[in-house]
C-alpha cells in the first residue's frame, strides 16, 4: 500500500471495535399515538417486553424504567401520560439496541481490532460480561460507614489535596467549580495538619481528644463524620481511580449482589481484522482534522493565560502549582473553567470562509462538498500556523462497506463520529478488559524531554465514577482529590511547579526538575465543568494548551446556520450534512400529531431533509425514520423539551454489511510523526 498522501499522524497500538450486540430490535407493533389509553400502551409494550434479551438489556440500563413498564403491563399504572413516557423511553432504547455502537451495558461492547493485508470478521455469541459495583449504591454504603466512628476506627483518612485555605476559611470542592466553605477553627486546623498524610481514623480522633478534652466524644465523632461527608477528609474506603472495581476495598458483606454487579462492561466474542487501507484512511482523516483545527495555537483562554504568565514571571521562572492557581497570589484558573460555555468570539477569516462555503452549498442545493487541497490550505492559513502538533489523539469512525470483498478492494468510506483530546480518552475505561494492550507507553510528548505520567482523579459527580476508572498504564501518577498511600512514583499538586518555555507552559516536579505531561484516560468531556474538578482539567490540558485543539470538524460561526453541508475528503466523510430544526417552526403542543407532522414534512421538502436522520443529543445519535409515527413522536417529544433539534444525514442502511449489518464504530489512536 503506497502512502503518497500528506500524513502528519500514524496509527499507534491496537484499534478498538465498538459494536452493538444484537443485529435487530424486537418487532415493534404499530405506534398507538399520543392520545392512546393505558390499555393501548399495554398492548404496544407487551410483545416488546416479552423479548427476554431486550428486557434484560433495558432492565440493566434502567431498573426504574423496567419497574414502570411492568407496572403498565400489570395494570398498576393507569395514568396515560406516564404510560406514554414509559413507552417512549422503551422506543428510544429499541432504536439504540439495534443502531448504536456506543458501549453501554448489555447493548454494545468492545473488542480489539488489528490491521492486515486482508479483512476478517468473526463474531460469536459468547460475549464476556464483566460487572462492577454501581457508583450510587457504593457511595451510599461508604457514606453510611464513614458516618460511624466505630466502623471507621481502623480505616485510614487523609485531607483532600484539593482543599485550600484562604482568608481564615477552608474551601472544599463540591460539584465542578462549586465549593463548600468552613471557618478555620483550631480543631479544623489540627485536622489539616495531622491528616496531611494518611492516618488511622482512631489516631486522628485521639489527637482531637487530647487537644480538646473538654469537648464530648460524640461531638468530636460528629465533627469528623461531617468532614468525611463534605470530602474534606477522604477515607481509604474510597478507592483511587486506578482501582477498576472500587468495591474491591470494601468488606464482602458491604454490598448486596445486585449492587455489586450493577454496572456491566461487555468484551465482545469477536475477532476483527481490517485492511491496511482503512488504517491509512484513518491517518488521513486525522491529518485533515488537525490541519482544519479552529484553534491551532490553543484556545483563547489558554493563550491569554500564557500571556499573563509571561508578563508576570517570564521565561526561566517556575511557580508552584498551588500558588499559580490561587487567584489572590497567582493567576487563578483560565477563563471558562468555572462556566459551561465560553464567551462569544469575534468573527474570524476562517468563519467567513466557512460561512461562504455553507452558503454557496445551500444556494446551489448541494448537500455535500468535496474538500480540495486548495480549500484545505486556505482554511488552514486562515486559522493560523501551529507552533507544534498535538502529540496524539483518537479518531472514532464508522467503516462503511457493503461486504468484506468490497472492503478488501478499497470500496469503502470512513465516516467520522468524534475525535478525542488524547490517546486513551475513549478506550481507557476499558483497559481492564484488555490488559495486553499497552499503546499508551509509546506516545510522544509536546516537550521532547518530558515524561508521560497518568492523571488520576475522581469526578465531581458520583454517577460518573466509572468513567474515570482505568488501570495504571504508566509508571508515574499525579493524584488529585484521592486517598493514596505514600509512594515515590505518585505526585500530588503540592509537588508540582509550572514554567514557560517558547510560548509553551510546562509541568515539572519541584524537587527534581523532571518534566511531566499528563495523560487522563477518561471519557469525561472537560467542557462539562460540573463533572470534572477544575484543577484536574487544568493539569490534563496545560502541557498541550498551545498545540492544535483537534476535535470533530468545527464549523465556527457557521454552526448557527440552519443547514451545513457534508464535507468529504478522499474516502472520508469528515462531517455529515446537518440541519437545525427549531421548535417554533412547527405547531405547538396542543396541535394534533397529524397537523404537526404535515408541517414537519413541508419543512423537510423545502430543506431537502432525507427520510432517515440522526437526532443529535450532545455526543449521542439516535436514528430516526421520519416516515414512521413512532419516530415522529420521539422527535416531537425531544422538541417539547428543547428549542432545537440537530439532525444529521444518516448513513445508508447497507453500509454495515461487511460486519453482518451490525452497528459499529472503530477507535484508533494516532500519534504525530511522518
Amino acid at each position: 500500500m503506497t502512502r503518497s498522501r500528506r500524513t502528519l499522524y500514524r496509527c499507534t497500538g491496537a484499534g478498538m471495535l465498538r459494536a452493538a450486540v444484537n443485529l435487530s430490535a424486537p418487532a415493534l407493533p404499530q405506534w398507538p399515538g399520543p392520545a392512546a389509553s393505558p390499555e393501548q400502551w399495554r398492548s404496544w409494550l407487551g410483545p416488546i417486553w416479552a423479548d427476554d434479551t431486550f428486557r434484560r438489556a433495558v432492565s440493566n440500563a434502567s431498573l426504574d424504567l423496567a419497574r414502570q413498564v411492568e407496572a403498565v403491563l400489570d395494570g398498576r399504572l393507569l395514568n396515560a401520560r406516564r404510560a406514554r413516557r414509559a413507552a417512549l423511553a422503551v422506543a428510544r432504547y429499541a432504536i439504540r439496541y439495534e443502531h448504536r455502537s456506543t458501549p453501554f451495558g448489555l447493548f454494545a461492547g468492545v473488542c480489539l481490532v488489528d490491521f492486515g493485508e486482508t479483512s476478517a470478521v468473526l463474531v460469536g455469541e459468547n460475549h464476556e460480561i464483566v460487572t462492577r459495583a454501581g457508583p450510587r449504591a457504593l457511595d451510599k454504603v461508604i457514606s453510611a460507614q464513614e458516618a460511624s466512628g466505630a466502623s471507621m476506627a481502623a480505616v485510614e483518612v487523609c485531607v483532600n489535596n484539593l482543599v485550600y485555605v484562604r482568608g481564615g476559611r477552608v474551601f472544599v470542592p463540591s460539584e465542578g467549580a462549586s465549593e463548600f466553605s468552613l471557618t478555620l477553627t483550631p480543631a479544623l486546623e489540627l485536622v489539616l495538619q495531622a491528616a496531611r498524610s494518611p492516618i488511622r481514623y482512631a489516631a486522628l480522633a485521639g489527637k482531637l481528644a487530647a487537644e480538646f478534652p473538654q469537648v464530648e466524644k460524640d461531638r468530636q465523632a460528629a465533627f469528623l463524620a461531617e468532614l468525611l461527608r463534605l470530602r474534606l477528609l477522604l477515607s481509604a474506603l474510597r478507592a483511587p481511580a486506578t482501582v477498576v472495581d472500587p468495591a474491591a476495598v470494601l468488606p464482602a458483606v458491604a454490598l448486596d449482589a445486585r449492587d455489586r454487579e450493577a454496572c456491566v462492561d461487555l468484551r465482545l466474542d469477536a475477532t476483527v481484522r481490517l485492511p491496511e487501507a482503512v488504517a491509512v484512511e484513518m491517518e488521513t482523516v486525522a491529518t485533515v482534522l488537525a490541519r482544519l483545527a479552529a484553534n491551532p495555537t490553543g484556545t483563547r483562554a489558554w493563550r491569554s493565560y500564557t500571556e499573563q504568565f509571561a508578563a508576570r514571571w517570564g521565561e526561566n521562572a517556575e511557580v508552584g502549582l498551588e500558588q499559580l492557581v490561587d487567584p489572590d497570589n497567582g493567576l487563578g484558573l483560565p477563563d471558562g473553567f468555572g462556566m459551561v460555555s465560553e464567551p462569544p468570539r469575534p468573527m474570524s477569516r476562517r468563519d467567513r470562509l466557512l460561512l461562504d462555503l455553507a452558503g454557496t452549498a445551500t444556494l446551489e442545493r448541494h448537500q455535500t462538498v468535496t474538500l480540495s487541497e486548495t480549500l484545505i490550505e486556505e482554511l488552514e492559513a486562515a486559522a493560523g500556523e501551529p507552533t507544534a502538533l498535538a502529540p496524539h489523539f483518537e479518531v472514532c469512525a464508522q467503516v462503511q462497506a457493503r461486504s468484506l470483498p468490497a472492503l478488501d478492494r478499497g470500496d469503502f468510506r470512513v465516516r467520522v463520529h468524534t475525535v478525542s483530546r488524547a490517546a486513551g480518552t475513549m478506550t481507557g475505561r476499558f483497559g481492564h478488559l484488555f490488559p495486553q494492550a499497552t499503546g499508551q507507553t509509546a506516545l510522544p510528548t509536546v516537550d521532547p524531554v518530558a515524561e508521560l505520567a497518568q492523571l488520576s482523579f475522581h469526578p465531581s459527580r458520583v454517577e460518573a465514577d466509572l468513567l474515570t476508572r482505568t488501570p495504571q498504564v504508566l509508571p508515574k501518577l499525579v493524584s488529585v482529590g484521592e486517598h493514596r498511600g505514600s509512594d515515590a512514583t505518585v505526585f500530588v499538586p503540592s509537588d508540582l511547579v509550572v514554567g514557560l518555555r517558547g510560548r509553551h507552559l510546562y509541568l515539572a516536579v519541584a524537587a527534581t526538575g523532571e518534566r511531566l505531561e499528563l495523560l487522563a484516560p477518561t471519557a469525561l468531556n472537560f467542557m462539562w465543568n460540573n463533572f470534572t474538578p477544575p484543577l484536574a482539567r487544568f493539569l490534563a490540558e496545560i502541557s498541550r494548551a498551545a498545540t492544535p485543539q483537534v476535535t470533530w470538524f468545527d464549523w465556527g460561526a457557521a454552526w448557527t446556520l440552519p443547514f451545513t453541508p457534508g464535507l468529504h475528503y478522499r474516502r472520508s466523510i469528515i462531517v455529515a450534512a446537518r440541519w437545525q430544526l427549531r421548535a417554533r417552526a412547527l405547531p405547538g403542543r396542543t396541535a394534533r400529531l397529524e397537523e404537526w407532522a404535515a408541517q414537519l414534512h413541508a419543512w423537510r421538502g423545502r430543506a431537502g431533509v432525507p427520510d432517515r436522520v440522526l437526532l443529535a443529543m450532545d455526543d449521542q445519535r439516535l436514528l430516526l425514520d421520519l416516515t414512521g409515527e413512532m419516530d415522529l413522536d420521539v422527535l416531537r417529544t425531544h422538541l417539547c423539551g428543547s428549542p432545537i433539534a440537530v439532525l444529521y444525514e444518516a448513513p445508508p442502511p447497507d453500509v454495515d454489511g461487511w460486519i453482518g449489518g451490525r452497528a459499529h464504530s472503530i477507535v484508533v489512536a494516532v500519534r504525530a510523526g511522518r
